[in-house]
C-alpha cells in the first residue's frame, strides 16, 4: 500500500499537513494499492466536539476548478505538482463523521506522471479560546493514478499513516449570506508555521432567492434554524443567544426591495403585533437583547449610549457583526465572525428615498424610549467611525419601514 507520508511530507511547506520529509520527485517505498502491506486499521476514540454553524458544510480551496468530492464520484483527478493546496472539507455540526479529501502529483523516472486522492475520515475538535479547529484522522483510502494506464488503484490507508496526518485552522470564520457565494478563511497551522487559506462553500445552506412563495420554503442543509409559518430561517448562537442570522422575509403586508432580497422586508412599528407569528421561545429583540450582542463581541455603550466609534479596536469588534459585503467602506472590518450577519439595508419610506443604504443596519426593538417613541438598534458606517447606538424613529404621517431580527435565550 502506498504511504500517504509523501502527501503529508509535502503539504506541511504550506500548512496543509505534517509528516517525515521525503524527496519531490521519490517514491515512497511502501507497497502500491492491491499489493499488500499492513492491513488498516482505524486510529479509534479520537476527540470531537460540536462546531460553530458559520463552518458546517462542504468547503474547497478557492483556487480549486471544484471541490474533490466531484472528483472522487466520478472517478476524476484534480491536483498538480508544487505546493498549491487541492483540498476539499466535509464539516459536520456534531463533529463526527467529517472527511478530508487531498491531492499530489509525482513525476518519475522514464516518463511516469502518478498522482494520488486522499480520502480520509474523522473527527473534529473545536476550540473557542483562541478559535481552533483540528480534524482527526480516524481512517482513510487513497486512489493511485497513473499516465501510463488506465483507471486506478484503491487501497485503505495505514493507521500509522493516519496518525501523522495534521490537520489544524486557526481562527477560522465563515460568511452566512443567504443568497451569495459564501466564504470560510483561516489560518493554517502546520505545527510551527501559519499560512493564510481561504475555501469556497459548495451551495448554499438557505435559497437563493428570497421573496415570495419561494423564500426560504426549505430547511437549511446543515446548521440550526427556526421555522415562521412556512418558512425556515437560519440562526446562529452568540453567547447565551440564539439569533435569527437573516433579516425576517414575511410575505404580508411591508416593503420589499425586489433587487436586494438579503435585506427582507421592511415593517412598520404598528405592524408588527400582525405581521408575524412568534414562534414559542422567541421574541422580537429588545434593547437589552442587542446590549447582550455587543457585550458578547466585548462591546460596552459608553455614557452617551454608543460603542466607541473612533477607537480602532471598537471597530474591529463591531465588524465582527457586520456582513463581509455589502457595506459602502471597505475597511477590512467587516468579516461577520460571529455569523450575525448584519446587512445594511438602512430603513424605507412610503414617500421619499432616505440615505443610509450601504452604511446603516437598523433593526426594530420591542422597546420605547422615555418618550414612548420605537426604538431601533443601529449599527452605523461613517467615512472616519463605526459605531452602535439605539434610535427613536416616530411613527409620524411617513412612519419608517425597518427590518426584523428573532432572538431566543439558549
Amino acid at each position: 500500500m502506498k504511504s500517504v507520508h509523501r502527501l503529508l511530507s509535502k503539504a506541511a511547506l504550506l500548512a496543509l499537513v505534517v509528516s517525515a520529509l521525503t524527496s519531490c520527485n521519490k517514491e515512497p517505498v511502501t507497497p502500491e494499492p492491491g499489493e499488500g502491506g499492513e492491513s488498516p486499521v482505524e486510529v479509534p476514540n479520537t476527540p470531537f466536539s460540536s462546531i460553530p454553524d458559520e463552518l458546517v458544510g462542504t468547503w474547497y480551496a478557492s483556487h480549486n476548478e471544484g471541490p474533490l468530492t466531484e472528483n472522487w464520484k466520478n472517478g476524476t483527478f484534480q491536483g498538480e505538482q508544487g505546493f498549491r493546496e487541492f483540498r476539499t472539507m466535509i464539516f459536520t455540526k456534531d463533529g463526527r463523521n467529517a472527511v478530508e479529501y487531498t491531492s499530489e502529483v509525482y513525476n518519475l523516472s522514464a516518463g511516469e506522471e502518478k498522482r494520488y486522492l486522499y480520502k480520509i475520515t474523522g473527527t473534529l475538535e473545536y476550540k473557542s479560546n483562541p478559535a481552533q479547529l483540528t480534524f482527526h484522522a480516524q481512517s482513510g483510502v487513497m486512489r493511485v493514478y497513473s499516465n501510463l494506464t488506465t483507471g486506478y488503484k484503491e487501497s485503505p490507508i495505514k493507521a500509522d499513516d493516519l496518525k501523522s496526518y495534521y490537520s489544524v485552522l486557526r481562527n477560522p470564520h465563515g460568511t452566512t449570506f443567504p443568497n451569495e457565494t459564501n466564504y470560510l478563511k483561516a489560518q493554517r497551522f502546520d505545527g510551527g508555521n501559519q499560512f493564510s487559506v481561504e475555501y469556497t462553500k459548495v451551495g448554499n445552506d438557505v435559497p437563493t432567492t428570497p421573496g415570495g412563495d419561494g423564500s426560504y420554503s426549505k430547511p437549511p442543509t446543515s446548521g440550526t434554524y427556526v421555522q415562521i409559518g412556512k418558512q425556515y430561517y437560519p440562526t446562529v448562537t452568540i453567547g447565551s443567544q440564539e439569533w435569527m442570522s437573516v433579516n425576517y422575509d414575511g410575505g404580508a403586508g411591508g416593503l420589499k426591495d425586489n433587487n436586494k432580497p438579503q435585506y427582507g422586508t421592511y415593517y412598520k412599528y404598528a405592524d408588527l403585533p400582525n405581521v408575524i407569528k412568534i414562534p414559542a421561545g422567541w421574541r422580537l429583540p429588545s434593547r437589552e437583547d442587542f446590549v447582550q450582542l455587543l457585550k458578547s463581541q466585548g462591546l460596552e455603550l459608553n455614557e452617551w449610549g454608543s460603542t466607541d466609534g473612533e477607537d480602532l479596536a471598537s471597530k474591529k469588534k463591531l465588524g465582527q457583526l457586520m456582513a463581509a459585503k455589502g457595506w459602502t467602506k471597505q475597511d477590512g472590518y467587516a468579516n461577520n465572525r460571529s455569523g450575525f450577519n448584519a446587512v445594511p439595508g438602512n430603513l424605507r419610506v412610503l414617500n421619499g428615498n432616505p440615505h443610509g443604504e450601504g452604511t446603516n443596519c437598523l433593526l426594530w426593538t420591542s422597546d420605547l424610549n422615555e418618550e414612548e417613541i420605537p426604538l431601533a438598534f443601529q449599527l452605523i458606517q461613517l467615512p472616519s467611525d463605526t459605531y452602535a447606538k439605539f434610535g427613536g424613529y416616530p411613527v409620524g404621517y411617513n412612519p419608517p419601514y425597518l427590518p426584523i431580527r428573532l432572538v431566543r435565550d439558549k
